[in-house]
């Protein structure tokens, strides 16, 4: 049976693409589920993500009694998580679907990755230091960047990004 993984996407742009990271989680042995911010639906191909996962990009809440509920993750990872929605899942505010599953995924403790990713000028400001050291500070989230982004502001390669993946997923 496949380990569960939640990717959630937001607004900025992956230069490997969303959909080579979903390809090479599933050959990792990951059955990948996709939750999408409002405006990550427009820097990742929602159709491909849909194509190679079986299943739609969850964008909002689903109404009681409506739907399918997710299958329940192994792992979450958020990548690209972007300024604004680091700054959010930080901070507690839940205000769309895949922030509010972030910040409750903390409190089921299943590891969390985020990568975020944004202009080093919106990483200089100290709300975004502040957001990452609290994320730092939750025992279940680890944060990943590329080793050549100051102040965490940029992406890892998806293959070092699969491997802390499957490092933090355990045996």
């Amino acid at each position: 049976m496949a380990k569960s993984l939640y990717l959630v996407v937001s607004a900025a742009s992956a230069p490997e693409g969303a959909p080579d990271l979903v390809r090479r989680l599933q050959a990792d042995g990951w059955s990948v589920v996709c939750l999408s911010t409002p405006l990550g639906r427009r820097f990742h191909d929602p159709g491909e993500l849909e194509r190679l996962t079986g299943q739609p990009v969850r964008v909002e809440y689903r109404m009681p009694g409506t739907g399918r509920s997710l299958p329940p993750p192994d792992l979450v990872l958020a990548c690209p998580l972007t300024f604004n929605s680091t700054n959010k899942f930080a901070n507690g505010h839940a205000d769309n679907f895949a922030i509010g599953l972030l910040c409750e995924m903390v409190g089921y403790a299943v590891p969390t990755v985020v990568a975020p990713s944004c202009k080093p000028q919106l990483a200089s400001h100290p709300a975004f230091r502040r957001s990452l050291d609290t994320l730092a500070s939750i025992p279940s989230v680890t944060l990943v960047h590329g080793t050549d982004a100051p102040g965490g502001t940029g992406l890892p390669s998806w293959e070092e990004l699969v491997r802390t993946v499957g490092a933090q997923a355990g045996p």
